[in-house]
Formats: structure tokens, sequence, C-alpha cells
């Protein structure tokens, strides 16, 4: 039975008060999973010894780590010192336990067996079957990327652009099984872009939800393609991922609303689908060169 990680779960496991977890790809047949692992205090005893299952854990080190040790399938070895990128993985279903070191900031990402298994056939790849684990640490440029990329995502309190995670997630399951799987593309015609009416669709979709939180699954529901199959047609049509295409389509619809209205700045950010006017100020700052407040007084006619 395959189990769903909740922050409660993978914080009891790790002995944390709080391990912050988002779920990607939950319409696959389990999702994909990000915790934020940290201790800033001293670490005392191991990780809780949890029922094998048919998935796979990868830590990325955030921060330098001590030296700990590893139980796998009953078997110790020591785990050196880690410097931030190196990643560790581990297949569950050995039923790890490990004694980490002080303290750590780890970035955790779960990939359920099956999952990869279904994203793979998806993205026209053949059978990935087992993983090459590394249980030493070995630097991943990519996973470390990926995991900076979710770091601040975890780490805040509203709830993250269901886009943005899909894509994550996306990313790392190529990443993970095509370098650590073996897997190669199977020469399927999966690198085409998005046909007209596939692209009006999924751009329909965007401008009638920008205030909602829309997933890749249901933009690719909408095109009658996989999630995976319409991320990357949809990159090489529009020469950007779903996410980004959002977030300028949300800017629009705040310069509109901000030339034309009255509405308050907090109002507007609810209304383009930003957590709140922080985040809209952010947003439109790094994309405009000044916030929305500036930017009305200038614009307004």
């Amino acid at each position: 039975m395959q189990t769903i990680p909740s922050e409660a779960a993978v914080a009891r496991k790790f002995r944390l008060e709080r391990a912050p977890t988002v779920l990607a790809q939950q319409e696959a047949v389990a999702p994909i999973a990000f915790s934020r692992l940290c201790s800033e205090s001293a670490f005392r005893g191991r990780t809780l010894a949890a029922p094998p299952e048919e998935a796979f854990s990868f830590l990325v080190a955030l921060a330098p780590m001590a030296a700990g040790e590893i139980w796998i399938g009953g078997k110790h070895s020591k785990v050196p010192a880690a410097s931030p990128g190196d990643i560790f993985n581990f297949d569950l279903a050995a039923s790890p336990v490990a004694q980490l070191g002080p303290t750590y900031d780890i970035l955790r990402f779960y990939l359920p067996a099956a999952t990869l298994d279904q994203l793979a056939y998806d993205r026209g790849l053949r059978h990935v079957g087992g993983l090459r684990m590394t249980s030493r640490g070995t630097q991943d440029p990519v996973m470390h990327a990926l995991a900076l990329s979710m770091h601040a995502m975890v780490k805040a309190a509203a709830a993250p652009p269901a886009l943005f995670v899909d894509s994550i997630a996306l990313a790392f399951h190529a990443h993970v099984a095509c370098t650590y799987g073996g897997a190669l593309e199977s020469g399927s015609p999966g690198g085409a872009g998005l046909a007209p009416w596939q692209l009006r669709r999924a751009q329909s979709y965007i401008e009638a939800h920008l205030d909602g939180n829309p997933t890749i699954s249901d933009l690719a529901r909408e095109c009658r393609l996989s999630p995976s199959h319409f991320g990357r047609a949809f990159r090489q049509t529009v020469g950007m991922p779903p996410h980004r295409w959002l977030t300028r389509r949300r800017i629009e619809r705040a310069k509109q609303l901000l030339r034309e209205g009255d509405m308050q700045l907090a109002q507007i950010a609810l209304a383009c689908g930003f957590g709140d006017q922080s985040h809209l100020t952010r947003s439109f700052t790094r994309r405009q060169g000044c916030g929305p407040g500036k930017w009305r007084r200038l614009h307004r006619s």
C-alpha cells in the first residue's frame, strides 16, 4: 500500500517539530513530495524506522553537514560529511535508518516507484526499473538547483503555485530517470509542440483561472495529453514553461486593473492569483522594474 507523505509523518520520522511538505503530481498513481528537513540543534537518536515501501528518497544538502551513520537493510555504514549540493538517495524498500549530524538543512524529494514508471511511460522512456543508489554523497548540480528552487516554496506559508511545483516535479523525474535509472528516449514522437487548438485551449484555461491555482494536469487534460508530454510541448511552442507564462499573464492582468480602477493592491493581488500583496509586489517589481503602486501613478490615464 502506497503511503502519501504528510508533514506530520515526515517530521515524526526525522524527529523534527516541523517538516514543511508540498505535494506535486497529485493525479499520478501517487504524488511526488518535497519536504524541508531542518534541525538547528543537536540531533539525538536515529531516524525512526518505517515499513518498507516501493519508493525512493533523494536528500539534497542545503548547508554543510557533519558525518553520520546509516543502516540499510540492517547493514551499517559510515556517512561522510557533506557539502551543499551533495545528494544521498535511498530505496525505501530497504527501510533505511540514519544517525544524522548535530545540525542539518536538507531538501527531501520523495518519488514513488509507481509514479517513476508512470511518468517515464508518459515521456516515451523505456521502463526505468531500479535506480542507482548512493548513500555516501555525491555532487549533483541539477538536483541542487531543483532543491534551491523548491526551498522557498516549501518554506512559504501560502500554498505554492501548482504549475511551478508540478514543473519542478517533472524536471526532477526526468533527471532521475535518465541519470540514476539509465532511461533513454524511446524515439516516440513526444518532442512535437502543441497543435494550434491545444495552445488555444491551454491559454484560454489559464486566462479563465488567473485567480486560481491551475495544475499541469488541468492543462494537460484540456489538451488531451499526459502532464509530462504537455509540459514539454508547451515549452517548445511558447518558449517558456507554463508557470512562467501564467505569471506573465497575471502581471498583465494586474497592470490592467491598476490602470482602470481603484482597487487596493491587496485586492488586485487576490484577483490575479498572487498569494498576497507582498507576492504581487515582488513579482511585479522583478518584471517591471518598479512596484505596482509606483507603476499605477506613472501609467494612470
